[in-house]
């Protein structure tokens, strides 16, 4: 049975019992009335009733008035109540179908009106804000595989190329090395696009890897490895204890790429600044700095600059960095360093902290 008719008919039934128990009620005091202005009439057996109580007394089919009233009674509230119950549940209603329309469609732009200010129209502006949210995240991830799609089909086909000139012979050991390392370049190209675009794809954070992550241990610990991998470039570090909630190898990532993306663009025999106080971490290079007009765009997907796109890399380390700040409840920036190169400042929310210490 649906709400509205339940609704109608409780209310018809509990319509129905007051009226009967006010008419009930009603005719007791009547009686009672009665008896004491009059008297019984068995205290009187040789007076036969007179006036008023003889024309009472002539009156033996009150039943049905009383019958027909509560019947009446009923129908009229439980007419009432439906109409209460539909005007009311009207919005649940438009509620579900909109639900079900989406369900349906997969039409996420479908928003329900919301016209009144009580407990329906919350339940409607957070359906409303679940649409939103959805749509958001479906709108992503289709230009996500439409951008993913534009830049594998690049390497794909040099890639095939060379594996097509290898397969087909005649060429002579010099030619046959150099497209041997073209295709393991074209390979290692493809590894690392499918493993940003992996690790663009995921949303949240995992609740069950949250836990608390000494970020300053984070820094040292990447800038000794890319140390290791940008050995023509020095790094000065400045770092203090700091406690932060989140998922240490996503931190980690995003450090690693900030720090892969210093070295990539600093000279030779440059230096990269890099400094943690707090949940703030810097980055600075002595590269050529990144334009004006294209700071806005440097953390968007696949972006790169014009002077950058020579370079190797699948666009998304950037990206990658404010995606993982951003779940973890911080923010990232980038802007001109004074002097020359680019500054990137990365802030995360702190649980906790000590005394600094540097190294260098």
């Amino acid at each position: 049975m649906k709400i509205r008719w339940r609704l109608a008919l409780a209310s018809a039934i509990a319509a129905a019992i007051s009226v009967i128990v006010v008419i009930v009620a009603a005719y007791l005091i009547t009686c009672q009335r009665v008896q004491s202005a009059f008297g019984h009439y068995e205290a009187f057996p040789d007076r036969p009733p007179a006036g008023v109580l003889a024309g009472l007394g002539d009156v033996d089919d009150l039943g049905w008035p009383f019958l027909a009233v509560a019947l009446g009674g009923l129908f009229l509230s439980g007419a009432l109540g439906w109409m209460a119950a539909y005007t009311g549940l009207r919005p649940v209603g438009i509620l579900k179908d909109a639900a079900e329309r989406v369900a349906t469609t997969r039409d996420l732009t479908t928003r329900i009106e919301v016209a009144k200010d009580d407990e329906l129209g919350s339940l409607a502006r957070s359906f409303n804000t679940m649409l939103d949210a959805l749509e958001r995240s479906a709108r992503a991830q289709k230009q996500l595989v439409a951008d993913a799609s534009h830049e594998l089909r690049t390497p794909l086909t040099a890639l095939r190329t060379n594996v097509e000139l290898l397969i087909r012979g005649g060429l002579d050991q010099e030619d046959r090395d150099e497209v041997s390392r073209a295709a393991t370049a074209g390979l290692e190209e493809l590894t690392v696009l499918i493993t940003d675009v992996v690790e663009l794809a995921r949303d949240e954070e995992p609740a069950a890897l949250v836990e608390d992550v000494r970020i300053d241990e984070i820094v040292t610990r990447e800038v000794s490895r890319a140390s290791a991998h940008w050995p023509s470039t020095s790094y000065q570090v400045s770092v203090e204890p700091a406690v932060v909630r989140g998922v240490s190898d996503r931190l980690s990532r995003a450090v690693a790429n900030l720090l892969d993306n210093a070295g990539k663009y600093s000279p030779p025999g440059g230096a990269i600044e890099v400094r943690q106080a707090g949940g703030v971490v810097t980055v600075r290079d002595q590269g050529q700095g990144i334009a004006a007009e294209d700071l806005p765009h440097v953390f968007d997907r696949f972006y790169r600059a014009p002077g950058a796109r020579s370079m190797p890399g699948s666009g998304l380390g950037l990206a990658i960095v404010r995606q993982v700040v951003d779940s973890h409840g911080g923010s990232v920036s980038a802007s001109a360093a004074p002097g020359g190169g680019t500054l990137v400042r990365l802030d995360l929310p702190v649980h906790g902290g000590t005394s600094p210490r540097t190294a260098t």
